[in-house]
């Protein structure tokens, strides 16, 4: 622990967007005495206090981002560079090779970002790794397609946060499917696609239940938080479903954390946090993806800590300054007396929100952790594939005791939350109304 008056600084480039789940790494470092410098493209407008230092530049400049950390360092002692979402990954690698800080090398980085250059580092394991073709052009979609079969997957290599994710079918118009690739995944349209742009991956379609994973490397040592069960939309991949810990057997688990620490390693991961999705496929476990940092959907802040007791957001810390974690690390999963769910409300209609019901209801029930709108009233919705995040209406952290319970305490509070979604016609809202929750 550190001390009160410590003047080290933790260096966080940009923070996540839910004001809840934002703050959790703040007071994290905070508890353990860190002062917080944050780098970002604006000002997110926190409380007074919650950080330290704002270092306002455009981080989707990486060059000059990483001279204003180097700029920073020489009034300020930096003992730690992290990120919290896909975005900044190789630039907080980049920022600690300058600064010589406990990061993932440069390279790491870039096999945790760009999903082909990962893909054909895990190759080098077959088994737990799909087939797959990269994409730069139709032809090469078609060729993919032929190659690797249907049903697959067609997503840009550079993506993040389920965007631009398409299942193919044997009836698929890849044509059209290409061309309205091209208008999503456009640098226009969403500035994660600035990073890797035109490139794109075609991979086989892996059915079975999807898991993910998550845990820390330090000093080549994989620590595992446990294994949590997933589920994601059947068209775009959508992910609005986790629980923690998996209800897999013993066997299973322990299977699923023996190859995670294999696809791990062998992306070259290294002082710093993963968060592995995959699925356990009749022909055994198969990675969909790793990235190198924490879990979002609330997981790495609410959801493992509620479980378990502990705080996983701390030992990310710990790591990312160096301090020896062997002794202190927790294997969240046995410490877990209760299952913990991230559960997203997604909408089915497009529109705009006229009337929300519900919400006070929702909040005193116990099981609730939390709950957090994401749309208000006079929000549009817009469905995929037009926009990927319009159609998450709230979102929120539920407990119980295993999955049924948790899906009664989802029921419960999807029959009270009510959304009025009113059609627009020529910018007009049609006069009849229709209540529905999504």
């Amino acid at each position: 622990m550190k001390g009160k008056f410590n003047l080290q600084t933790l260096l966080y480039v940009n923070i996540r967007d839910y004001k809840v789940e934002r703050v959790k790494p703040i007071y994290a470092a905070k508890k353990l005495g860190y002062r917080i410098a944050l780098m970002a493209d604006e000002d997110p407008g926190l409380d007074a206090g919650l950080i330290d230092d704002l270092i306002l530049v455009d981080t989707y400049d990486m060059e000059e981002s990483v001279k204003a950390s180097v700029k920073y360092s020489k009034s300020h002692t930096i003992v730690g560079v992290l990120t919290w979402s896909d975005k900044d990954v190789e630039l907080v690698a980049k920022i600690g090779s300058e600064l010589g800080l406990h990061t993932m090398s440069v390279e790491a980085a870039k096999r945790a970002r760009n999903k082909y250059v990962m893909r054909d580092a895990l190759s080098h394991v077959p088994e737990i790794c799909p087939k797959y073709k990269r994409v730069i052009s139709f032809d090469d979609l078609k060729q993919a397609v032929n190659e690797v079969g249907t049903p697959g997957i067609f997503k840009p290599v550079g993506g993040a946060g389920s965007k631009g994710i398409f299942k193919v079918e044997d009836d698929t118009d890849i044509r059209e499917l290409y061309d309205i690739m091209i208008e999503s995944a456009s640098p226009d349209n969403d500035k994660i696609f600035t990073y890797y742009p035109n490139e794109y991956i075609y991979e086989e379609y892996l059915e079975g239940p999807e898991i993910s994973v998550d845990g820390v490397v330090q000093n080549n040592t994989v620590f595992i938080t446990g294994v949590a069960d997933n589920l994601v939309s059947d068209d775009y991949s959508l992910d609005y479903f986790e629980i923690f810990p998996s209800e897999k057997d013993d066997e299973t688990v322990g299977n699923i954390k023996k190859c995670t620490e294999i696809a791990v390693k062998k992306l070259g991961f290294n002082n710093c946090s993963f968060h592995l999705e995959a699925r356990f496929t009749p022909d055994g476990f198969k990675v969909i993806e790793v990235a190198g940092r924490p879990a979002g959907g609330f997981l790495a802040s609410h959801v493992f800590e509620h479980a378990s007791g502990h705080s996983y957001l701390e030992f990310i810390i710990k790591v990312a300054v160096g301090e020896d974690i062997r002794d202190s690390w927790r294997d969240f999963d046995k410490n877990s007396n209760q299952s913990v769910c991230h559960y997203e409300i997604l909408a089915d209609k497009e529109g705009v929100i006229t009337d929300i019901r519900g919400l006070d209801d929702v909040m005193e029930d116990e099981d609730i952790i939390l709950i957090i709108p994401v749309k208000q009233i006079h929000d549009e919705v817009v469905l995929p594939p037009k926009d990927f995040e319009s159609s998450y209406l709230a979102t929120a952290v539920v407990s119980g005791n295993g999955y049924e319970d948790i899906m009664n305490t989802i029921n419960r509070m999807e029959s009270k939350l009510k959304y009025r979604i009113v059609k627009k016609i020529e910018g007009n809202l049609l006069k009849k109304e229709e209540w529905a929750l999504k």
